[in-house]
């Protein structure tokens, strides 16, 4: 099949809005079950909850005992709280893009993906297997955050941190779905670029490269450069407002009305990285072999 015949049936096999629809439910459902019956998976994330539970009970009875009614704490417990967010975001949006990217990869490599695309359609088929693996890593976020807060709040931390949990945490979900979805439609794009697993690292090394410069920006420089501009600027950024925003909120350096236009601007983001990743995806669907420049990707394969 030709790149052009290729095209020209999947533009053709587009299923209307309700059939896509129905079959964008068909792909969530799939990324839902291939994950629950992963045993692997299951067992991991019990053992990571207990784990968090342990971890945030143990270091919230050291700080009650140590610090507790003595306001003698040489830190701000603030920064703690923020920082415990963050690296939970960090830790979810790595996991979510590596079990992303591998599918688009593996479905690529064994041609799965002609008959997805042809019988499916690319929009519900992105779609699909960006919402089922984001459901799934949400659940087993709450999962282990929710141990880990449990944890906490038995020895009494919270009287020692002087947050707003509840908006905290819902402006802490809010954030990590907005990365999620961006993150992973740029992952699928690069991940669209090659047709071997060995080649997928050096395909989103740049976004794994950003990942670990804004954490090291969000916990590290922001703190210390409170009102700097620059940074409040870039928290506005659609790729570094997951990691900075939830600092500068710890911390009280931001106002209801910055978050509500960072989140805005990155909701208005999101449809134009979806068209990208549809694009770059359906052009590099049948090429296979070594990597695929972006520039490259831009253009459908007429000798595929």
């Amino acid at each position: 099949m030709s790149a052009t015949t290729f095209d020209r049936t999947t533009r053709s096999a587009a299923p209307s809005s309700g059939s896509g629809l129905r079959e964008t439910r068909l792909i969530i459902r799939r990324e839902i079950l291939t994950r629950l019956g992963n045993r692997t998976i299951l067992t991991a994330t019990g053992l990571l909850a207990l784990f968090a539970g342990a971890v945030a009970g143990i270091g919230g009875w050291f700080l009650v005992d140590s610090f507790g009614g003595t306001g003698a704490m040489s830190f701000d417990p603030r920064a703690i709280f923020a920082t415990a967010m963050i690296s939970a975001l960090l830790a979810s949006l790595v996991y979510s893009a590596s079990s992303l990217t591998s599918g688009v990869v593996e479905e690529k490599s064994s041609r799965i993906v002609e008959i997805l695309l042809t019988k499916i359609g690319i929009v519900p088929l992105l779609a699909g297997k960006m919402i089922g693996i984001g459901l799934v890593t949400l659940v087993q976020l709450l999962a282990i955050g929710g141990t880990a807060v449990v944890g906490f709040s038995v020895v009494g931390g919270w009287s020692l941190i002087n947050v707003a949990v509840g908006p905290s945490l819902l402006w802490f979900l809010l954030w990590f779905l907005l990365g999620y979805v961006i993150f992973a439609a740029l992952n699928t794009t690069l991940a669209s670029t090659v047709s071997r697993q060995e080649d997928l690292g050096t395909a989103v090394m740049p976004l794994s490269v950003l990942q670990m410069v804004l954490l090291v920006v969000s916990l590290y420089v922001l703190p210390m450069n409170m009102g700097n501009p620059w940074l409040e600027g870039l928290s506005f950024v659609p790729l570094f407002s997951s990691y900075l925003m939830p600092m500068r909120f710890a911390l009280e350096d931001v106002s209801t009305w910055e978050m509500v236009l960072a989140a805005g601007i990155s909701v208005a983001a999101i449809p134009a990285l979806f068209w990208l990743a549809t694009v770059i995806y359906r052009n590099n669907a049948l090429r296979t072999g070594s990597r695929v420049s972006l520039q490259q990707s831009l253009t459908s394969d007429e000798m595929a």
